[in-house]
């Protein structure tokens, strides 16, 4: 009877332990906020909410952003890994076919490459804090020649796909073409800091250094948010442009800062203002985004559809 009721206390105390082991996987997975979609956008008006959409978002019958729509022309299409994280954009232009793959370390985005025409243009690479998994270092390297050509594909408008996704280049361009870069490659190393006092292990981006060694350039970025409501992009890891996909609420201020040589050469001031609301698992989400530079001061707008 003494062994019987001593075996039984080992069963409870095993299934005990695993429970617990079972609570603490379950609750603090890394990717339980970023890689399940909670809010889905459906269109993007930028300027005017009058008329056809700039961007439609399509997703097949599990909720699985297969395409974005551009002008009603371009098409950039999605394909996943088995595990539901994006491995890839495609898009056939005419000038371009262009590509990212992104990969992945437990299920968190470790490297993100773009290329054109089968030639790798950029590749982006992420490390991490090994406790929080963070993102606290972001290398970039760039082929030059592809750059030299990037301003002859802005002034033509046919850098959307790379604009939409990795991120304007015309400030990188513009650094180059001053300093007279003759490097083949091109290298930023980026240094990220979170805001104070956030327990998350994903949360806001407090700032951001951004060094160009060769250029002799640093972009110093810090940011300001609005708590109340939520960013609709967070969680999309391939939304690498202006960092889109990696804060939870929205901005409502950033700064600019370029130092070239260790002397001030340019300081730009945005603020952002937020108007509707859309809500979704109790969280609210603006449809329309009024972005203002310090530059001129003129209001552009952003309009969101969402799904319901």
């Amino acid at each position: 009877m003494f062994n019987i009721y001593n075996n039984m206390k080992k069963i409870f105390a095993l299934v005990a332990f695993v429970a617990a082991l079972t609570v603490v996987f379950c609750s603090c997975k890394p990717d339980d906020e970023i890689y399940n979609r909670k809010c889905k956008i459906s269109k993007i008006w930028y300027l005017s909410n009058v008329g056809d959409p700039d961007e439609v978002y399509q997703y097949d019958d599990k909720g699985m952003l297969t395409t974005i729509v551009i002008d009603s022309v371009e098409t950039y299409e999605f394909t996943y890994n088995k595990d539901k994280t994006v491995a890839n954009i495609h898009h056939v232009g005419k000038l371009f076919t262009e590509d990212i793959d992104l990969t992945y370390t437990d299920r968190l985005v470790d490297k993100m490459v773009y290329t054109a025409n089968d030639t790798v243009r950029q590749e982006i690479t992420f490390r991490r804090d090994e406790e929080t998994t963070r993102i606290t270092n972001i290398d970039e390297m760039y082929d030059k020649s592809f750059y030299d050509y990037y301003n002859i594909l802005s002034k033509k408008n046919k850098a959307q796909f790379y604009n939409r996704f990795i991120g304007d280049a015309s400030n990188v361009v513009e650094m180059m073409r001053q300093n007279g870069a003759k490097d083949l490659t091109l290298r930023c190393a980026k240094t990220i800091v979170y805001a104070p006092g956030e327990k998350e292990k994903y949360e806001n981006i407090d700032s951001i250094v951004e060094v160009y060694p060769v250029l002799r350039q640093e972009v110093i970025r810090t940011y300001k948010y609005d708590t109340e409501s939520y960013n609709p992009f967070y969680g999309m890891q391939y939304a690498y442009a202006g960092y889109a996909g990696y804060y939870l609420n929205n901005k409502l201020e950033e700064t600019e800062t370029i130092m070239t040589a260790g002397t001030l050469s340019k300081h730009t001031t945005y603020t952002y203002s937020y108007e509707g609301l859309h809500f979704m698992n109790d969280k609210k989400y603006p449809r329309q985004f009024i972005t203002v530079s310090s530059e001129n001061n003129i209001p552009r707008n952003t309009y969101i559809l969402y799904v319901k």
